[in-house]
């Protein structure tokens, strides 16, 4: 029976076969099957033929959630124990983020912030029953609906609407189930503004979301001061995003555009 150490295997692998052991990036199955790459190619051959520009006339959509337990994965701590960081609470109420950018930089930024959650009282019998609480500028469900989505682009385009040269820009999103009503939004400006929904499972070619990589990183370098808010934090992180930091994030998704006319998942 044949053995071998693992620092054998290891150097095998990285110097004959020149591979390098890396943290596993999950894929969900659907990224990858021939169906989406597919799409990823039609889509790229389509929007080529036009004078859509990523670096040149293109804004970017998408929505993130940030909360307060945000930490570094890795941190030092003494050989044999644990590193340790503390949080303020086991589960903490996710902030959820919709955001605008392009190669000019950070075009529109709106926070939601969480509801509250429902008081427990004691009512007479001794069950317990929920009282919700609902906060005041919400009446609906978590998370981002329909009139939260059509509002942030209500809000972007009005600040658009103040600079002549980015009449005729292409809003680059994730496909949406209110595509028409987007649409009737940019229609009414009557500055040529379009709707370019992205393929699925295709979050390498929306920028943005590199963009939300790099605000996560920033908030998670420091602890929050006793006088800041993670409102405050995240706005501050976005808005210190450097301008070719930003020009960086879009060149690396139009680079994808190779990957996908020659049929390589991404």
């Amino acid at each position: 029976m044949l053995t071998s150490k693992f620092a054998r295997v290891h150097e095998f692998m990285r110097d004959e076969c020149n591979l390098s052991l890396k943290r596993a990036t999950r894929w969900p199955e659907a990224r990858a099957n021939d169906d989406n790459v597919q799409k990823r190619y039609e889509w790229v051959i389509r929007w080529s033929k036009t004078d859509m520009d990523f670096s040149r006339n293109c804004i970017f959509i998408d929505e993130a959630g940030f909360d307060i337990n945000m930490k570094p994965s890795r941190a030092w701590a003494p050989r044999g124990q644990m590193a340790v960081t503390t949080i303020p609470t086991a589960r903490a109420p996710s902030h959820t983020i919709i955001g605008a950018i392009s190669t000019v930089g950070v075009i529109n930024l709106s926070i939601r912030l969480p509801k509250q959650p429902p008081k427990i009282r004691k009512v007479q019998g001794g069950k317990r029953r929920k009282n919700p609480v609902v906060s005041k500028d919400d009446d609906g469900p978590k998370g981002t609906t329909a009139g939260h989505y059509l509002r942030f682009v209500r809000e972007t385009l009005d600040v658009l609407d103040n600079f002549d040269e980015m009449k005729g820009y292409y809003f680059i999103m994730d496909n949406s189930r209110i595509r028409k009503e987007i649409q009737d939004l940019l229609d009414e400006r009557n500055r040529d503004y379009k709707c370019v929904y992205l393929p699925p499972y295709s979050p390498e070619l929306n920028p943005i979301e590199q963009f939300w990589a790099l605000v996560k990183h920033k908030i998670k370098r420091e602890k929050l001061k006793d006088t800041e808010t993670l409102q405050e934090r995240i706005i501050d992180a976005a808005n210190e995003v450097p301008i070719q930091h930003l020009k960086n994030i879009v060149q690396h998704s139009k680079n994808q555009f190779d990957n996908c006319l020659n049929h390589i998942p991404i």
